[in-house]
């Protein structure tokens, strides 16, 4: 029996072509489980920021550090980056828990937060949403007030830091009235709080504070000045009436007091009204919630930026605290008025 050559080469051949592309075929379904996948991450941010905070650059995010933990023990990271939008290749199937922290310039943390994705072959995308202030920094308040402040030699400075939660943080310093100036230095939780500052002397409280709005970052100091005062009269100023203001702006919330009638008149009603130029995003006026204070003493408490007062003799603070349902965009400002005897 004769054998064609040529039909058995080519059956030889064809027979290799086949065998190789099942053992390719047979590959890829093996490696499909870990190599046919990608994850992208997106980082949100809330800013956030307070009248009394650290300098801007220690606010700025200098990069990202991100890392996750996936099925059957697998890990990712941390990687940092410095973009906000991180591709990972090669995830296994299954649902992955993802937390990134915002770092500054020191490599102190600014924020932080989590995410949940589930992994299947092909694009994934995950968000994390920036919204947890974590560890715990320092702030520095520096006094000053006229000797004439208290009658006695000494007196007491009660300070009081509540968190978003109600939590608080109360510290005394007792010093003496002709000092004129003093320095306190306290630990805080990272977040955003509320500062509240009285002078008492041995009866009680005699009438004099401050309030203003203030945000502590992890092993970072936040220092700020606060201004003590009361009235001494000007015999300069005649029978006129002697306005001061003073404007303590938050960010990214910017608000201004503004009253009326501009001429105030001692026993007369006077309106301050909390006003702002723009709101960040996601910030809507209705949503907004007032808290008004007259020398460091809660007033009113309500949605209404307007706060309508009786005009008393002497120099006095009104400070008004503003929230929003947004995280971190709360901020203060304050308005000094004198009026003459």
């Amino acid at each position: 029996m004769r054998i064609n050559r040529r039909r058995v080469i080519l059956a030889i051949l064809l027979f290799a072509a086949l065998m190789a592309f099942l053992i390719l075929a047979v590959s890829c379904d093996a490696d499909d489980d870990l190599t046919q996948t990608r994850l992208e991450i997106r980082i949100e941010q809330d800013d956030g920021s307070r009248t009394i905070m650290p300098s801007q650059t220690l606010m700025e995010i200098s990069k990202y550090s991100v890392s996750g933990n996936g099925p059957d023990g697998a890990t990712f990271g941390p990687f940092l980056s410095s973009e906000n939008t991180i591709s990972i290749q090669n995830l296994s199937y299954g649902n992955w828990e993802i937390s990134a922290k915002a770092l500054n310039v020191e490599n102190n943390e600014i924020a932080s937060g989590t995410g949940s994705v589930e992994i299947s072959q092909g694009e994934n995308s995950a968000v994390v949403v920036l919204d947890q202030m974590s560890g715990t920094g320092t702030l520095q308040l520096d006094f000053s007030w006229d000797s004439g402040i208290c009658k006695e030699i000494m007196m007491k400075l009660s300070i009081t830091l509540e968190d978003s939660k109600g939590e608080m943080i109360t510290k005394t310093r007792d010093v003496f009235t002709s000092d004129c100036s003093t320095s306190v230095v306290m630990n805080a939780p990272a977040g955003s709080h509320i500062l509240n500052v009285k002078v008492l002397d041995s009866n009680g409280f005699i009438g004099i504070g401050a309030t203003d709005a203030v945000r502590i970052v992890s092993n970072t100091r936040s220092t700020g000045n606060v201004r003590l005062e009361t009235y001494k009269p000007n015999p300069s100023s005649g029978n006129g009436t002697e306005i001061s203001i003073q404007n303590n702006i938050g960010f990214p919330m910017s608000f201004y007091i503004d009253y009326s009638p501009k001429n105030p008149v001692k026993g007369r009603s006077v309106t301050l009204t909390a006003c702002y130029d723009s709101l960040p995003a996601g910030v809507r006026a209705e949503d907004l919630i007032y808290q008004w204070y007259k020398d460091g003493e809660v007033r009113q408490l309500d949605m209404k930026g307007s706060f309508t007062i009786k005009a008393e003799s002497g120099l006095h603070r009104y400070d008004v605290i503003v929230r929003s349902p947004v995280d971190g965009t709360m901020c203060g400002a304050s308005l000094s008025l004198s009026i003459p005897y």
